[in-house]
């Protein structure tokens, strides 16, 4: 492919290797929207020392590039990151390596496409996969997905999982992901952020996804917390757990736009225990707090929604996930505790009557186009008991309760910017709970407001809602 310029090459470790995979080339058209000639750094192979990426210079990632042999990874403050699409640029924090990504409000930390404005969208790069040490569900040493090229040493590059729940990844703080998830084969893609056996001594906070090409965020197994999560125009699901993960989150938003869906299937969370719906441990046993969920629709009647939007929840496969204080509006269907698939028999409504399973204290509006706001096999064992311990309402959508949801980026219809904060006096303002045993944490700040935002914006600052705009050819330039 063309080079835009004469690219400046980081060598980093004790040499550089290209990691590009043989297949054909998937765009033709180079990117554009490079930056200067002085001041790219072209970065391939292996990070085998530690490193730090400065806001003086932009980043163009080049094949999978790992972080390996316990070295860090600094990135400053406002550093421009990009991936390179026909090479499928990828970073990898392998096992006992870490990424030291601390942004700031003014200043946030920018991984995205190469393309310039205007011609950006999902799947443009790889993304940014954390790989760890905490306990996984299907061993200490599991492959992660997405294709990867394990370079005849998988052990090094790509498996993941352990024993140590306190693994230390690193931290993303004030970071922007955009434009991600690139195929690698058909349904075996690249995610947003993947984490494989992420342990709780990472720190996840101000995080964003814009239009990954998979999933938004998808962990399996680990332990890791995290806090003031965005996900927006995703392709597939926004939050998906699998393999045993049993962390904590509060404080997620996600936004969709109603023609934009997997051929999969796309929800807003998507839970498994692992993919046969095995009795494996630890089992799967994330705990949501304060979520808002915006699915595809926005009223009554909405036309032009895209044939795989599914449900807001679908719990499946012997899952034990939890979500207390949220919201979830618009879906085509709502709460689905799905029993089709699983090595115990109805394991999955098992967990929710033993109470390892807990939906409780949240508002699922406008989400019945189906007749199904409730859905499962065995729904006569579960209805009563949801629809008691939620609040239901079909005839209401979010702007109900949110002050400006259904502003979106310039890649879609009805272009401007959201305000995600609670309306004052809705259902929404008050009436969280933190009483539940699963909620018995100081990582959950006690707020009264259900969903994500209260009367304070958290996305002000760092967060795009329109990145599409952004022309990201200076180094350091990463807001308007």
């Amino acid at each position: 492919m063309k080079k835009q310029g004469l690219f400046l090459t980081l060598v980093v470790g004790l040499f550089i290797a290209a990691c590009g995979k043989k297949d054909a080339v998937i765009d033709p058209n180079p990117p554009t929207g490079g930056g200067s000639d002085n001041n790219v750094v072209t970065v391939t192979g292996d990070i085998a020392a530690n490193t730090t990426w400065k806001a003086d210079k932009i980043y163009l990632i080049k094949g999978f590039v790992y972080v390996t042999d316990g070295a860090t990874l600094t990135i400053e403050p406002g550093t421009l990151i990009k991936g390179d699409k026909a090479s499928k640029g990828t970073l990898t924090i392998t096992r006992g390596s870490k990424i030291m990504a601390v942004g700031t409000a003014d200043k946030p930390i920018v991984f995205t496409s190469a393309f310039e404005a205007g011609a950006r969208s999902n799947g443009d790069w790889g993304g940014l996969i954390l790989l760890g040490k905490a306990p996984v569900n299907q061993g200490d040493n599991v492959g992660i997905e997405g294709g990867l090229d394990a370079k005849g040493n998988a052990a090094k590059y790509i498996q993941y999982g352990g024993t140590d729940v306190n693994d230390n990844s690193g931290t993303l703080k004030y970071v922007r992901v955009e434009y991600a998830g690139i195929p690698f084969s058909p349904d075996n893609e690249i995610n947003g952020i993947t984490f494989g056996g992420v342990g709780k001594g990472t720190t996840i906070d101000y995080v964003q996804v814009y239009r990954s090409g998979d999933d938004a965020f998808e962990w399996f197994g680990g332990t890791v917390n995290c806090k003031h999560l965005i996900a927006m125009g995703s392709l597939d699901d926004d939050f998906d757990t699998d393999f045993g993960f049993a962390g904590k989150i509060q404080f997620g938003l996600s936004q969709r736009f109603k023609t934009i869906a997997d051929i999969s299937g796309s929800n807003g969370f998507e839970s498994d225990n692992d993919g046969s719906g095995s009795d494996k441990t630890p089992q799967t046993s994330v705990v949501f707090s304060n979520m808002t969920m915006l699915g595809p629709i926005t009223k009554d009647g909405e036309t032009n929604v895209n044939a795989n939007y599914q449900h807001g929840a679908q719990i499946r496969r012997n899952s034990a996930l939890s979500c207390f204080n949220s919201i979830f509006s618009g879906y085509v269907e709502g709460i689905y505790i799905d029993d089709t698939k699983e090595t115990t028999p109805n394991s999955t409504l098992t967990n929710y009557t033993a109470g390892r399973l807990v939906f409780k204290n949240n508002l699922i509006l406008g989400s019945n186009k189906k007749g199904n706001e409730v859905k499962g096999e065995n729904k006569d064992k579960f209805e009563t008991q949801l629809r008691a311990e939620n609040v239901f309402n079909a005839a209401i959508y979010a702007d109900a309760v949110i002050n400006s949801p259904f502003k979106f980026s310039s890649d879609f219809a009805n272009a401007g910017t959201p305000d995600f904060t609670v309306k004052t006096g809705s259902i929404a303002a008050s009436g969280a709970a933190f009483t539940d045993a699963k909620l018995n944490d100081t990582f959950f700040d006690k707020v009264d407001y259900k969903g994500a935002f209260g009367s304070t914006d958290w996305t002000a600052g760092w967060a795009n809602f329109d990145p599409q705009t952004m022309p990201y050819t200076t180094a350091g330039a990463v807001k308007k």
